[in-house]
């Protein structure tokens, strides 16, 4: 689509449709499942400590706020399967002076295992790919959460030598 950020970085151009999943920015009605994923020690497992409820409650207005910023800095999307939420991806960090972003995902335990995380991350990273010309993205995995490194290979993404928990997408 562009190499410049501030015209490309509008959530509505992630809207993503694959085979099983429907990706798309967070609405208000997306917050349980923000809950849910951010609450819940086994999500969190290979992240970080849980949120209690109320801190989750405000990040997830943060997270709607930013979502509305043009251009977006960080971007919220959920995960889809037959209009349920399932998860969310997001690009968790952007250097434009550097043409890098960061990209996460997390999924609900009862959707794991079951490809959806490949399939969202393969689908969300070609679409930072094509929305933003040129940038190299990557992702942060702890090397301990073995499905995560997996799936990681698996949407096309490859170790970084020199940091043990960073992976490198690389597309064809």
């Amino acid at each position: 689509m562009t190499a410049d950020w501030a015209k490309a970085a509008v959530a509505d151009h992630f809207v993503i449709q694959t085979a099983r999943l429907l990706i798309r920015p967070f609405m208000p009605q997306d917050q349980q499942l923000y809950l849910d994923l951010y609450t819940s020690a086994e999500v969190m497992a290979f992240i970080g400590p849980p949120l209690d409820t109320e801190k989750a409650k405000n990040s997830f207005q943060i997270a709607l706020r930013l979502n509305a910023k043009k251009p977006f800095k960080r971007l919220f999307l959920a995960i889809c399967r037959d209009g349920h939420p399932i998860g969310l991806c997001a690009v968790n960090q952007w250097q434009s002076e550097a043409a890098t972003a960061e990209v996460g995902l997390m999924l609900l335990p009862h959707w794991q295992g079951l490809g959806y995380g490949t399939e969202a991350k393969l689908a969300f990273s070609q679409r930072v790919h094509q929305v933003f010309t040129g940038v190299k993205i990557w992702t942060q995995t702890n090397p301990d959460n073995r499905a995560a490194v997996r799936s990681n290979i698996a949407a096309g993404y490859s170790a970084d030598p020199a940091q043990y928990d960073r992976y490198w997408y690389t597309p064809d």
